[in-house]
């Protein structure tokens, strides 16, 4: 199980979490609603140890390690003169196969240096490299941001897979329906704080949910 305990993070004289509590068991999906501000990014640096936090984060009861997540942020970042095929060789020299297999699904031209991808293409190649590292934590950050249709759904499948897997994943979207689609929890997060918890049973309530 995740444990978040207290989680408090301060920027100068703004707190941006605020205490915040959140458990999470293994095979489940979480999805993380909230306007933008209300601390959402903020709670994913924090545990992937890039932002320095207040409070506790336990994977197992013990103190979360970087080593145990994988993290797929917003904006990504690559060398300019670098292909695909050879970004993905540093992730899984051992699963190259498989690599390229998901390349394919995804329509990747993995000979094609990454600064000539559309931002679209370069999200799925580091939801690929990613999904390359088999960590048991899983944090992606507004992974459906400028994904064509067909790649939608396929990350829908890859969502699933890392459920059937046992994997913890989070997911922030501001596109409601694709947490529909995924999540066996969604939270709401106002103003640093977790404001509601809604199981899947309850995800109709979201249709006429407002921030206060």
């Amino acid at each position: 199980m995740l444990e978040i305990k207290n989680l408090s993070v301060c920027f100068k004289d703004k707190d941006v979490l605020q205490g915040l509590n959140l458990e999470i068991e293994e095979g489940i999906i979480v999805g993380i609603l909230g306007k933008n501000g209300a601390g959402k990014t903020t709670l994913f640096e924090s545990l992937y140890q890039s932002q320095k936090y207040g409070g506790e984060i336990l994977w197992k009861k013990q103190k979360l390690l970087r080593e145990n997540i994988s993290y797929l942020e917003t904006e990504n970042y690559f060398y300019s003169y670098i292909t695909g095929r050879e970004y993905l060789s540093y992730f899984a020299k051992d699963k190259l196969l498989k690599t390229i297999e998901l390349a394919e699904k995804f329509q990747l031209p993995l000979e094609k240096y990454v600064q000539y991808y559309s931002s679209g293409m370069k999200k799925k190649l580091a939801l690929i490299g990613m999904l390359m590292l088999d960590k048991p934590i899983n944090i992606l950050d507004e992974p459906f941001n400028g994904v064509d249709f067909e790649g939608v759904h396929l990350l829908y499948d890859i969502i699933r897979e890392l459920k059937q897997s046992n994997k913890i994943v989070m997911i922030s979207s501001h596109i409601i329906e694709t947490l529909f689609h995924t999540c066996d929890r969604i939270v709401t997060l106002e103003n640093g704080l977790i404001s509601n918890i809604f199981e899947k049973s309850d995800f109709e309530k979201l249709n006429h949910f407002k921030f206060s």
